[in-house]
Parts: C-alpha cells; structure tokens; sequence
C-alpha cells in the first residue's frame, strides 16, 4: 500500500469509528428513554437492563455501520475536495478511479467485519435480546397467523408448518422431519392439523413415513387420524422461532433448505432472500464507501456541502433500493438472486460511471 493510501485509510477509518460510537449511542439512549417507563415500573436492575443492550448492540452495529461508514466516506471526501487534496492527486496522475482505492479498501474491511458479526455473534445475541424483551420489558406481540414457521428443536427434529395460528395454538399442513446421528433424515410425519394440549401435541388425519439415509421412501406411508407426541416444543417455539432466517448463520441457513427441500417445501423464497442478503448486506459498507466518494467529489456546484448532502441522498436511496428488492425477492416478482443484487450492481454501476466520467 502506497504511503497515500495510508494516508487516506488513516483519515477515513477513525472518522467511521466515532460516527459509528455516535450512532450506537444514539440509538441506544433513545431506545432507553422508550422503556424508562417499563424499567422503573417493573423496577428491572441496572445489571439486566445493561445486559438487554450489550445484546442489542452486535445488531444495530451491523444495521448502522454502512450509514455510519457513507457519512464518514462523505466527509473525508469533501475534505480532500476542499483542501484541493483530489486537485493535487490529479495533477500528480492518479485519477478519481485510483483515489478511490483507499476508500474501498477500508470499506472492505468494515465488510469482513460486519460478515463475520452477523453471522458468528448476531445470532446468539439477537435470541437473549428477544427472550429478554419478551420476558424482563413485557413486550407482547400481535396475536395472529405466521406463515411458513420453521423450527429445529434439541433432538434434531425439523417442524415447518404452512401456516401458525397463535390464537389457537394450531398449525396446518406441518410436516416433521427426525434425523439420526448423522443428521440422516429416517422418519417424516405429516399431519392436516396440529394442535397444542396440556398433554402434548396433538397431529390429526396424517401419515407417518420411514426415510432411506438419502431421503427416498422406504414402503408406504402409514395414515393416522390422531396421534399425540410429547415433543421438545411448545407454542413459544413458534412465536418467536429459533429457526427463524434472520437468526441463523449462513451455514445452518443453507442447511435448514436442503431439508426443507427433502421434505418437499417449495415455497422457500423468504429463506434465500434471506441467505443472499447475510452475504449482500455486508458489503454495502463497501458501496457506501464508493457511493459517499463518487457523490463529495463531483464538481461543486453552490457550496462545499452539496457533495456531502448529494453522497447522503444516494446513499439514502440505495439502502431503500435493497430494501425493496428483498421484498420484490419475496414476494416472487423477481427471482431472488436478481432481486437481492440488481440494487447492488445498479448502484456500483453508476458511481464507476459517474468517477471515469469526470477527470
């Protein structure tokens, strides 16, 4: 790396540093004057209410930090714009594409960063976060129907229900699929309708079926019309389902829809949204880098913060274009890969553009 690159990585690495603290903060406290109701009514200890935000923390940082690293791409940006800095690169012959390296480089560890947090530490401290949110500040959810519920319990059983009625502890059309050791699938049980008793729950009018180590068919289905199973899950498990997405690392992800699949689970667009996204999402703090730098140092027009607001609104529009296209992703307009990135390759494109079209 170029004592110039240095130069650049140098500036820029603690600015995002403080802004991402500042958001942190931010976030944090006004979430915190939220709950002082809850906090002094229910009198919840200092120690539990810190422990709810240490939780807290590894998502809003992987949800802050591309704005975090756009805001401070912007600034160090416009400075150099100010400071004549980029005139003097460019008259020495590095052009904007070459300047901009430092900024990417940065930005890709900020990525690595964010990967490896979303994907090692989020998951277990978004399910302490929710238990204690549920359980310590009385958060209640909406009472409703879930659609596609899947849930892994401790024996190795995978449980996906069509649809999930919290009102009546019901599921339809659920399917369990046990494994053994090996994580082999060996036995799979449908039922129309499942049902939540004192004593266990209840399947109505299905079948039960052996599995070959590959997943073929051994015989013929068995029918029942009711059985009851005393099984390592309850209606909690599926409110708030440890097998959700968004909670899963990428490998647990991958795996949870091959044995979707091997059950024959076909509607299985939200979970590879879901999947594409833990890899896309980390690398937008590399595109913010690249948008905030394309954006501050385009001709001035009126002023030294028009760069910086113009950096802000593209970023501010790129992150409302990857949000859309997950729910394009979802709903099936699209297919998901095309969806999940074309906001990302969109964006890229036009700031390579816009930095060769301007000396």
């Amino acid at each position: 790396m170029r004592t110039l690159d240095r130069y650049l990585a140098r500036q820029l690495f603690p600015v995002w540093l403080w802004c991402l603290l500042v958001f942190l903060f931010v976030s944090c406290l006004i979430d915190l004057f939220g709950r002082l109701d809850e906090i002094l009514h229910y009198k919840i200890p200092m120690s539990t209410v810190g422990m709810f935000y240490l939780n807290f923390i590894p998502t809003l940082f992987v949800q802050v930090s591309p704005l975090a690293l756009l805001l401070a791409s912007a600034f160090i940006a416009m400075r150099m714009v100010r400071y004549q800095e980029l005139l003097a690169m460019n008259a020495g012959g590095i052009s904007r594409e070459r300047a901009v390296i430092p900024f990417l480089f940065v930005g890709w560890l900020v990525s690595l960063a964010v990967f490896m947090v979303n994907d090692a530490v989020v998951p277990r401290t978004s399910a302490a976060y929710e238990r204690l949110r549920y359980d310590v500040f009385r958060a209640e959810s909406q009472p409703g129907m879930r659609d596609n519920v899947a849930v892994m319990d401790t024996s190795n059983r995978l449980y996906h229900a069509r649809t999930y009625d919290e009102r009546q502890q019901s599921l339809t059309d659920l399917t369990i699929l046990e494994h053994d050791a090996q994580n082999n699938p060996k036995r799979s049980l449908y039922a129309r309708q499942a049902v939540f008793t004192p004593h266990g729950l209840l399947l109505l009018y299905g079948t039960v079926s052996q599995l070959a180590p590959s997943g073929a068919l051994i015989g013929d289905p068995v029918p029942f019309v009711e059985r009851l199973l005393v099984l390592p899950i309850s209606p909690q498990s599926f409110r708030e389902p440890d097998g959700r997405p968004e909670t899963l690392r990428v490998h647990q992800l991958r795996r949870l829809i091959r044995q979707l699949k091997r059950i024959g689970i076909t509607n299985l667009r939200r979970y590879h949204v879901e999947l594409a996204a833990k890899v896309t999402f980390p690398l937008m703090n590399l595109v913010m880098c690249l948008i905030a730098f394309a954006g501050s140092t385009k001709r001035q027009g009126r002023g030294q913060l028009l760069g910086l607001g113009r950096s802000l609104g593209w970023g501010v529009l790129y992150y409302l274009g990857v949000a859309v296209g997950q729910g394009i992703g979802k709903e099936g307009f699209l297919p998901v890969m095309v969806a999940v990135w074309l906001p990302h390759v969109i964006a890229v494109a036009i700031c390579v553009w816009l930095l060769r079209k301007q000396p």
